[in-house]
């Protein structure tokens, strides 16, 4: 399963993180930095395998330490709208 940014979905960079707004529902979201950087990997097709390498290899942190905070992340983003699964 493959994870990308809903079109429905715009963002911008803020002082540490990313705005983005759900065009649908004119609702707010915000992100920190770890999720900023999950969000921008999103603009391509990726899997939880592929967010969770990377997230393991920019902040030092074990997989399965970050993995099922990504999957809870994920979850909720597609619970809300912001991406959709391809």
């Amino acid at each position: 399963m493959t994870y990308l940014v809903s079109p429905d979905c715009v963002s911008c960079a803020i002082e540490d993180g990313v705005a983005i707004l759900d065009l649908k529902s004119n609702t707010y979201f915000s992100l920190d930095e770890v999720g900023t950087s999950i969000w921008d990997r999103m603009a391509n097709p990726a899997s939880l395998d592929d967010l969770t390498k990377a997230v393991a290899s920019e902040y030092d942190v074990a997989p399965e330490v970050c993995r099922g905070d990504i999957k809870d992340l994920l979850d909720d983003m597609l619970k809300n709208g912001l991406i959709q699964v391809v």
